[in-house]
């Protein structure tokens, strides 16, 4: 799965993983989560903002609610509680990704497929790797190549490339015969899309010249110097970035928000939680930097 998932580029240094929903209750997108995944040394369980257990630490992971269920793994088989705590959908699975428009991705005996809400196969799984809908459409693997299905189960963009990225503006970058095209979300070529893309007004940008990843404005001024060794999209008002091979995340001014205190960034703010790795282990933080672990 994770060289699958290596071959899955976007057309900006931008985490792939949109991972983070939070309960249907929880209002506008970037609020604080009423369910947090916390890890105490290796179990996980859910608390609330102010660390209070809400679900007990009883699972080898958990994952953000998503549309009212959250994923949790148990005996190394992954199924779905819902806020109360309680057990939804068993633990059965390979994997359980996160609900996107009702459907979740699964793992059933090395195969992708996709379940609904109840926990009913709707879209079978006939797929070596499938990733989270995502507008509508996800990526799935079959023999080594990569395309897009719908919501219904249909191939809208034909699984015959060797590489893709998500779909941004209705552009994807994909890789075929060893030439870099764009396409649109019915496989047809389209022209090269502008490489800068805009988020509040500002953009990541990279300089040849000083080898170094930068933020500027639409009129071309530079909001962040060029000292960073990466930065991501901003995602919710803030960008993961690295300098000094640490990570933490700058707001749109060019402050840093979170000191630069950890040693990578696997998932990028959603719904106010960003997923990140300290001490080669990992767990949640809020938009305040909060860490939501006990070691």
């Amino acid at each position: 799965m994770s060289d699958t998932k290596a071959r899955i580029i976007d057309i900006t240094p931008q985490a792939l993983q949109a991972n983070k929903t939070a309960a249907d209750n929880e209002g506008a997108a970037g609020a604080q989560p009423v369910l947090i995944p916390f890890r105490k040394k290796q179990r996980w369980g859910y608390c609330s903002a102010d660390k209070k257990v809400m679900v007990p630490y009883v699972y080898e992971s958990t994952s953000p609610f998503s549309e009212g269920l959250g994923a949790v793994q148990q005996h190394e088989k992954f199924g779905y509680i819902n806020t109360a705590g309680t057990m939804v959908i068993p633990c059965k699975y390979e994997f359980a990704g996160l609900f996107k428009g009702g459907l979740a991705v699964v793992c059933i005996k090395k195969k992708y497929g996709f379940i609904d809400a109840t926990g009913k196969l709707v879209i079978a799984a006939d797929y070596d790797y499938a990733d989270n809908f995502l507008d509508g459409l996800a990526v799935v693997e079959r023999k080594g190549k990569l395309g897009f299905i719908d919501t219904t189960g249909k191939v809208v963009v034909p699984i015959k490339y060797n590489e893709v990225s998500p779909f941004r503006d209705g552009v994807s970058f994909v890789e075929l015969g060893g030439k870099d095209l764009f396409i649109d979300k019915t496989g047809n070529e389209v022209p090269e899309p502008d490489d800068v893309i805009y988020t509040d007004g500002v953009a990541v940008d990279f300089s040849d010249e000083k080898e170094a990843f930068g933020v500027i404005s639409k009129d071309k001024s530079i909001v962040v110097p060029y000292i960073y060794e990466y930065i991501n999209d901003y995602s919710e008002g803030l960008a993961a970035a690295s300098l000094n091979d640490k990570w933490g995340f700058l707001d749109s001014k060019g402050q840093v928000a979170i000191p630069f205190v950890f040693d990578d960034v696997l998932d990028v703010f959603e719904d106010g939680l960003a997923l990140v790795e300290v001490d080669e282990d990992f767990g949640y933080i809020d938009k305040n930097g909060t860490q939501y672990w006990e070691n």
